[in-house]
């Protein structure tokens, strides 16, 4: 008769599935919460991890474990645990915390074109898993729709891996403080 072997309960990790370790003894997968039913005696050195296989896909992966573990007689019983391997905390994305100026247009102060762009200004940017640094946009550009001074807001976007997406908001004042130059003309004498 084969042992009639239990996994313990199926587990997540967020990145990888190194998270969630395979477990490396008949002692280990107890403690985890294993379970092995047998009429004879089991023994533990038969324990092993059969497979480890992936179901190809990406946020969420599944990756499936299957154990076995034989009896004193050579009777092989196995289990199967399910490791979901998902990402769904959103990057991180600072954005300069200076307002920047500009005198009479937004246009004045470029836009960043890449996240390289807005880390050279002092911006910022990280994630728990890896940051697609390609997915970095300007998201919007906003005017209050004031004059002297006028707010804009640019909204700055960036993914993780996993399409997570995370926004900063870097702000421009507008504001005209050059006064107008004026030049008369010669004087006339009359």
């Amino acid at each position: 008769i084969d042992p009639v072997v239990t996994c313990p309960g199926d587990q997540t990790a967020v990145c990888d599935i190194s998270e969630v370790p395979a477990y490396t003894d008949y002692s280990a997968f107890l403690m985890a919460g294993g379970m092995v039913d047998e009429n004879c005696g089991i023994d533990p050195a038969t324990f092993t991890l059969v497979s480890e296989v992936s179901d190809g896909n990406t946020c969420p992966e599944t990756v499936t474990r299957t154990y076995s573990v034989a009896d004193s007689c050579g009777n092989v019983g196995t289990c199967v645990q399910l490791i979901i391997v998902n990402d769904t905390i959103p990057p991180m994305l600072g954005c300069p915390t200076a307002p920047a100026v500009a005198e009479c247009d937004a246009s004045e102060v470029a836009v960043f074109m890449s996240l390289a762009d807005l880390l050279n200004m002092g911006g910022t940017a990280s994630d728990n898993c890896v940051l697609d640094t390609l997915s970095f946009t300007l998201l919007s550009e906003e005017s209050d729709g004031m004059t002297c001074p006028e707010t804009v807001t640019r909204t700055y976007q960036i993914a993780d891996s996993c399409g997570n997406v995370g926004t900063c908001q870097q702000i421009i004042f507008v504001e005209d403080i050059t006064p107008p130059m004026i030049t008369c003309l010669d004087d006339e004498l009359t």
